[in-house]
């Protein structure tokens, strides 16, 4: 299955839904922004990730 990460740089598509996921974090941890896991079959939606960086 492929999975597509969908940010404000574009769309990258992954084999591997660790990886999707990883990078979905990575992105939301960068921009502060939610960031869409999209199945890339059906173009459902796999999952949404947020991350808040903390401020010391």
């Amino acid at each position: 299955m492929s999975y597509n990460v969908v940010t404000q740089e574009g769309v990258r598509t992954f084999e591997n839904i660790d990886d999707a996921g990883d990078y979905a974090q990575a992105v939301s941890l960068r921009t502060g922004e939610p960031v869409k896991v999209f199945h890339a079959e059906t173009g459902l939606v796999t999952f949404t990730t947020k991350t808040k960086k903390e401020t010391k």
